[in-house]
């Protein structure tokens, strides 16, 4: 056992930590069709990110594939939320698409072209790269959606997956009070290791954990000094990984 209340599972193996019992698919889906109702209010479970993130993001990631810019790229947001990485990787000149399960319509009515699974899109298709937004924490079976991305990517594209740390700093100190273990949504967290070893079983290579330092603007000052220090010692609560395809 990780933690008892609620209670998580550690697998001795790959060091991925379960929550127990496991939900089954419906119930997730009840869960987030009632988040949905009102996206707005919601934000934990229809998307956090918001501009100001993720265009720090997008300013990391440019910097770290070496790239000027990203127009023309083709990429896919999957998992996208609210859709606050779709829209400013949009503005930075790349085709986008999304994939959004229970937030389709909401994309949908502003002009995104979204699917609501992988299987929905177009036979064929590939992509130059694709972002996946603390989405992996809610997936029941994240090998196989990660196996699945793996092959919308064009040889030598790239992913951007980021989750919470189970191995962070704030889940070491809060242990099973840990806010992202509170959240029902949050079945399944990785720790750096847990997680590239995830990423490299399912195909990729050149697993690289990003130190970036990313601003919330919502945080205070003292907060976001913390943020800073915790960012560069890499024990702060996010993981932020980009892996290839070769």
């Amino acid at each position: 056992m990780h933690w008892q209340a609620p209670r998580f599972l550690r697998c001795r193996e790959c060091g991925t930590i379960f929550r127990d019992p496991y939900p089954d698919e419906s119930e997730l889906a009840n869960y987030y069709r009632e988040g949905w109702k009102e996206p707005e209010q919601n934000t934990v479970e229809t998307g956090a990110t918001d501009e100001a993130v993720a265009r720090c993001l997008v300013d990391s990631l440019t910097n770290t594939l070496g790239v000027r810019g990203l127009s023309g790229l083709r990429i896919l947001d999957f998992g996208a939320g609210r859709g606050a990485m779709t829209f400013e990787l949009m503005k930075r000149g790349a085709r986008l698409a999304a994939v959004e399960p229970f937030g389709y319509q909401f994309l949908a009515e502003r002009g995104i072209a979204v699917y609501r699974d992988l299987a929905d899109l177009p036979d064929g298709s590939s992509f130059d790269g694709i972002v996946s937004l603390e989405v992996i924490e809610h997936l029941r079976d994240p090998g196989c959606v990660l196996a699945g991305l793996y092959e919308r990517l064009s040889p030598g594209g790239w992913l951007l997956i980021t989750t919470p740390n189970a191995a962070g700093f704030p889940a070491r100190l809060m242990g099973q009070r840990w806010r992202e273990a509170a959240r029902p949504g949050h079945i399944v967290f990785f720790t750096p290791a847990a997680l590239a070893g995830i990423l490299k079983k399912n195909g990729f290579s050149r697993v690289q954990r990003q130190r970036w330092h990313v601003r919330y603007p919502e945080a205070s000052p003292l907060r976001a000094l913390l943020h800073v220090g915790m960012q560069k010692l890499a024990i702060d609560g996010g993981l932020r990984m980009v892996a290839y395809r070769p």
